[in-house]
């Protein structure tokens, strides 16, 4: 009979439509997840593409290659001026033994006899102390007697008070003397805490009149008299044991009497 044949054949086409419907609709939508997976490389190469197309172009090229040398030439610049800035500040920590006189050396060796410090930073501390002591009109032993009874000569040093570096000095009140030296974290480079610590110290002796009470105003802040005395006293016993190390100057023969 042809009519069951005729049904079969159109279910064996039905079947094959339907199995093409299914196939096309498999490739479009492994084709659709694809684009999505890759579109930001797709994205990135049209970036590429017109880069290079700008490129292409002389003037932009030219501009393109000048802004690139010109941030080039400025971080080497900015990197070698922080080096040689570095390498100031390093140097400005050390000195040799040759640019002290005998008056100096000898306190250098007093100073590390007692403090154990490196003698090359010391040599250049001792170089500024004698600068600013000449400035100030004061001792340099009075100066160094105070930074070993103060700091010890730790430059980090952080009192529970608030005082900081070699002679101590208190931040939140002289805060703004830091202010030329690049504000207040400065307080820990030796040199600029020295120059303010003596400065203050200088004061506080014009004020009252005397070494004594002028370091009585200096210690100013701590809890009893007593304190403050006893620091005073020690002060003036380190500024004593300095000044027995120095060189005793050997007087001149008197000439001899002619018969």
């Amino acid at each position: 009979m042809p009519q069951p044949a005729l049904h079969e054949t159109a279910t064996r086409w039905t079947a094959r439509l339907w199995l093409g419907i299914l196939t096309f609709s498999g490739d479009i939508a492994r084709g659709f997840v694809n684009i999505s997976h890759h579109s930001f490389a797709l994205l990135g190469l049209m970036a590429l593409i017109l880069s290079m197309l700008a490129l292409a172009r002389p003037e932009v090229r030219t501009l393109t290659v000048q802004s690139v040398q010109g941030w080039l030439f400025t971080r080497l610049h900015i990197t070698e001026a922080e080096d040689e800035q570095q390498q100031v500040l390093l140097r400005s920590f050390a000195a040799p033994s040759i640019d002290l006189n005998p008056t100096q050396m000898a306190l250098v060796q007093a100073v590390r006899s007692k403090y154990r410090i490196a003698p090359e930073p010391m040599n250049a501390l001792m170089l500024e102390v004698f600068d600013l002591a000449d400035r100030s009109s004061l001792d340099p032993t009075l100066i160094l007697a105070v930074i070993g009874v103060e700091s010890n000569f730790n430059p980090f040093a952080n009192s529970s008070a608030g005082a900081k570096g070699l002679m101590q000095v208190l931040q939140e009140v002289h805060s703004e003397q830091f202010t030329p030296y690049g504000g207040v974290m400065a307080i820990f480079d030796p040199k600029t805490n020295l120059r303010i610590g003596v400065k203050i110290l200088k004061e506080c002796i014009n004020l009252t009149g005397s070494i004594q009470e002028g370091l009585r105003l200096y210690k100013a802040g701590e809890e009893s008299v007593s304190l403050e005395t006893d620091y005073i006293a020690r002060v003036l016993v380190e500024q004593e044991r300095l000044r027995q190390a120095l060189p005793k100057l050997t007087p001149d023969p008197k000439p001899s009497s002619k018969k």
